[in-house]
């Protein structure tokens, strides 16, 4: 919850700022899009639907974007559909879901490239890991409840369809400090509306 305070109260000092500041220099807009936990075996086939984030930003020179990013994550718990060993023998972990929400601040560098930009980002952030009740019996293999931080790079491109709206494509690495270690790669398709 103090992760989404602190967005909120960002944004808001961001959008007040607004008013000083010339044509076109801030805009929001959100996406939706695709999850794979990367902290085990890499493969396409593990991207599954669960990333939605809104965002809001300022262009602080011609190149170079500030971003305030908050979003949620649906993804699996991090012994989800395992096999663990215990003293008493091999147990078969069921799907154990969980939200992960989180709170990010981003620098960009935008190459332009006529009607199309593309861009290079990274930054830092709060994940709040929100595991979802597990089935009696398996409480020792869930993931713990924690607000934690993290960092996050990645590259993005945007389609211009007019001066103020924008159609966004944005691959993102997150590498997430929970208890055991998290990493994913979200793919998302969105929008952004500039003023």
């Amino acid at each position: 919850m103090k992760i989404v305070r602190r967005t909120l109260l960002l944004c808001a000092v961001a959008a007040s700022l607004a008013g000083t500041a010339g044509a076109q220099n801030f805009g929001f807009g959100g996406a939706a899009g695709i999850v794979n936990d990367v902290g085990g075996d890499v493969e396409f086939s593990g991207f599954k639907w669960g990333d939605a984030n809104g965002w809001f930003e300022y262009k602080m020179e011609k190149s170079t974007v500030f971003r305030l990013t908050y979003g949620s994550m649906w993804t699996q718990q991090s012994k989800s559909e395992s096999v663990v060993t215990t003293p008493d023998g091999s147990v078969s972990v069921p799907q154990l879901d969980e939200n992960v929400n989180y709170g990010i601040v981003s620098v960009s560098y935008l190459f332009w490239e006529g009607f199309f930009t593309s861009g290079l980002f990274a930054g830092i952030g709060g994940y709040g890991m929100r595991p979802h009740e597990v089935p009696v019996g398996f409480e020792p293999f869930a993931d713990e409840k924690e607000t934690v931080f993290g960092w996050h790079a990645g590259v993005d491109g945007e389609f211009q369809v007019s001066r103020q709206v924008g159609v966004v494509m944005r691959f993102t690495y997150h590498n997430v400090s929970a208890h055991p270690h998290r990493q994913f790669v979200t793919a998302d398709g969105g929008a952004v509306f500039r003023f």
